[in-house]
């Protein structure tokens, strides 16, 4: 197995170490300045992926699946921020055949959105911290906010 781990800096460098310890070959991506950094020196190997702008590399899916072909990658660990909590570069990673290392891409979205997250936390009965449900607007927020104890100036 061959991981790519779609990320830079300390989490990458992180990845590529479990993969050692693993005995999984790892695959560092890196933009055009990136190339000597210790991410990239630490992986079995390494990719070019595009210029400096992140939107232009790391945040770049094609260029990201491309390397991911080019290097027979069986599988992407896309690290944190970037394209870790974005369920459609999920879906592309397992729609090419490749396995995704990370939530599925229905948590990713459930997730993605605060209230969603906090009303699946309810149900599933997991304590939360006291707030609201979404309100209307202005007035209804300072209501609330008074009910609570909330005095302003």
């Amino acid at each position: 197995m061959r991981i790519l781990v779609a990320n830079r800096g300390e989490i990458a460098v992180r990845i590529i170490r479990a993969c050692r310890e693993l005995g999984i070959e790892s695959v560092a991506v890196y933009s055009d300045v990136d190339r000597t950094q210790p991410h990239v020196l630490a992986a079995d190997l390494a990719v070019g992926i595009g210029p400096a702008p992140a939107r232009e590399s790391y945040l770049n899916q094609d260029a990201i699946l491309a390397a991911a072909r080019h290097v027979g990658a069986g599988a992407v660990h896309p690290g944190y921020g970037f394209l870790a909590e974005n369920a459609g570069f999920a879906r592309a990673v397992e729609a090419v055949g490749l396995v995704w290392i990370g939530p599925p891409p229905e948590a990713i979205e459930l997730l993605g959105s605060k209230t969603a997250a906090r009303e699946l936390a309810v149900r599933a009965g997991v304590p939360i911290v006291p707030g609201t449900e979404p309100l209307a607007g202005a007035e209804e927020a300072v209501s609330f906010a008074r009910s609570v104890g909330f005095r302003s100036s």
